[in-house]
């Protein structure tokens, strides 16, 4: 059994996937974004001495900037991690990373089971780290089992290869 190093690696952040999930997400927040610019129309057609008509601007703008700042944050960390994973292709080198302990837990509000998976990564040019890795994965990974990942050994990103 390999000792865990002192050194800790860092997972890379999950590629965003074309999914139905992901397009039904897209899709509210595309008609939250919607909702702003619609409520600021509809508040010209308020008498301009109607107090609502101040109500309805107030929600209008907040809907607005709270929609597009939404989706501007979506696509800002898409764009970061498909560049995180292009400087993983560049700069990373194929490595093995044991399986030194593996224990079910339990995420999310509807008791999703995962597995909390503690890894030492080695390989040629790779000074030896610890990584953790939390995976839905339930009972692929081992104690003791070896996986292909790919570092950044400057700066101990890593995912797996898999």
């Amino acid at each position: 059994m390999t000792t865990t190093p002192d050194r800790t690696g860092k997972e890379a952040p999950e590629l965003p996937v074309f999914t139905g999930i992901g397009c039904l997400m897209g899709f509210f927040m595309t008609v939250l974004a919607l909702i702003g610019p619609a409520m600021l129309w509809l508040s010209t057609r308020f008498d301009p001495a109607d107090d609502d008509r101040l109500v309805v601007i107030a929600m209008g703008a907040v809907f607005t900037i709270g929609g597009l700042a939404t989706i501007g944050s979506h696509l800002w960390q898409n764009a970061r991690a498909r560049e995180t994973h292009r400087e993983l292709d560049r700069t990373g080198v194929r490595a093995a990373a044991e399986v030194v302990s593996s224990r079910r837990i339990w995420v999310g509000e509807v008791t999703t089971p995962a597995d909390d998976v503690d890894l030492v990564v080695t390989g040629p040019g790779v000074t030896p780290f610890s990584a953790r890795l939390l995976t839905e994965d339930v009972g692929r990974y081992a104690t003791g089992k070896v996986v292909p990942v790919d570092v950044d050994p400057g700066t101990l990103l890593f995912r797996l290869a898999d």
